[in-house]
């Protein structure tokens, strides 16, 4: 190659690996920190996360639930907690509310389970759940990964649903950046 073609090649060539690299940059700045504003968790999520409080009433008490989400395309990261009444854990097992949060949860994504398992977030136990979100109206079909806990008195849990068409590699890797990324405080 003659060096003024080189050389046009080069500029040609220039902007696109500007482009490039801009993009790769924009990926991983999106990527920040958040924590909870009574700081019961921190964990990194592509944007600021919409923020939304749910409050139920049962005949014994009342819960209230907040959720983080942060919605890139289809994809979803989100963290859902519920303060629980220290009644409610006195008569009802662990074990039973988190097979029940499992089941609500299932319900409200419209969701087929794939497994529920043991598992560990920020070195508190934990249970994984997998599953599959049918397409509906514009969305995608969709893989979630989701895991339930408690702190204390608070049911969390933590989840991501991404679009099954991603390339897999990537999904992957912002699944687990999103769960190696949260903190939670220790048992009391």
């Amino acid at each position: 190659m003659a060096p003024s073609s080189l050389r046009k090649a080069f500029l040609l060539a220039l902007p696109l690996l500007a482009a490039a690299l801009a993009n790769k940059a924009l990926g991983d700045a999106a990527w920040q920190p958040f924590t909870a504003g009574d700081a019961s968790f921190r964990v990194d999520m592509p944007g600021s996360p919409e923020v939304d409080t749910r409050e139920r009433w049962f005949p014994a008490s009342r819960f209230v639930s907040t959720v983080y989400k942060v919605r890139r395309g289809a994809d979803a990261f989100g963290v859902n907690h519920t303060d629980l009444p220290g009644a409610v854990l006195f008569v009802t097992s662990n074990r039973y509310i988190l097979k029940s949060a499992r089941d609500g949860f299932l319900e409200s994504s419209r969701a087929t389970e794939i497994s529920f398992t043991k598992s560990e977030l920020d070195g508190h136990p934990a249970q994984e759940l997998i599953y599959n979100i049918p397409a509906y109206d514009n969305n995608p079909a969709q893989r979630g990964t989701a895991k339930l806990l408690f702190v204390g008195k608070r049911l969390f849990i933590f989840y991501t649903e991404m679009n099954v068409s991603a390339d897999p590699k990537q999904t992957v890797e912002e699944v687990q950046r999103f769960f190696l990324s949260v903190e939670l405080p220790p048992e009391n």
